[in-house]
């Protein structure tokens, strides 16, 4: 199984500390300007839990966009390399949108957040969960659980939509007719549901990048805007 790669465009991003993300679940690579030499001590110490999951890149030379050249760079050599893997740049830059979505295009699952703690990485059961919440012993109680956003349409045969294509055009057509969730984490499980059999993991994050790809979804941190027309 092909680890996510987590890419820090620390020029844009500076995280203190990454305790949202587990070693051995991701890889990650921290891109640093050529004049960043130095590092906050809890993310020098955070990073080394990861061993040879965790890599620093520090590039030669200075100009506009020259992280984002050598991010792009690595993407590309990486997945050369692991065509199963997929990527999440970690950067408020909105220019490497346009590269996700061709990458989108060519079957390669990428994604950009514009910050640490809303991060999720697509793949199998291959997530960066933010820590166990601690509950004070007066917490109180929980919130009712969103109704189901599937209630409102019925469910998506099977058969109907085999493809990532076709089922990305499925999700489009069962929106239109449903309430449209407006985070990200709800979008996700109302399309895994509305399939049966029920999709897994991987099969949702190729639907989202679809949609991306095609325009019909924004995603930003964990909000959701739809142009389903």
């Amino acid at each position: 199984m092909s680890l996510p790669f987590v890419l820090i465009d620390f020029e844009n991003v500076q995280p203190r500390v990454l305790d949202r993300l587990r070693p051995g679940a991701i890889r990650v690579k921290v891109f640093l300007g050529q004049h960043q030499s130095k590092l906050a001590l809890e993310l020098v110490q955070r990073l080394q839990a990861f061993g040879n999951d965790a890599e620093y890149i520090q590039i030669e030379g200075s100009g506009p966009d020259a992280v984002d050249f050598h991010i792009a760079f690595y993407i590309g050599q990486l997945a050369a390399k692991e065509p199963k893997a997929s990527f999440a740049i970690v950067s408020k830059d909105k220019g490497f949108d346009p590269l996700i979505r061709h990458l989108a295009r060519l079957g390669i699952q990428c994604r950009r957040l514009p910050e640490l703690p809303e991060l999720t990485v697509a793949g199998p059961a291959q997530t960066v969960a933010p820590a166990a919440p601690v509950r004070p012993k007066a917490a109180k109680p929980a919130e009712k659980p969103a109704p189901r956003v599937a209630a409102k349409a019925a469910a998506i045969k099977p058969g109907t939509a085999s493809s990532t294509r076709a089922r990305a055009k499925a999700v489009v057509e069962h929106l239109r007719k449903s309430t449209k969730p407006a985070k990200l984490s709800t979008l996700r499980s109302s399309i895994k549901a509305w399939f049966k059999p029920a999709l897994d993991e991987k099969e949702v994050e190729a639907i989202l990048q679809s949609l991306q790809g095609s325009k019909k979804v924004t995603i930003s941190g964990t909000k959701v805007l739809y142009s389903l027309g």
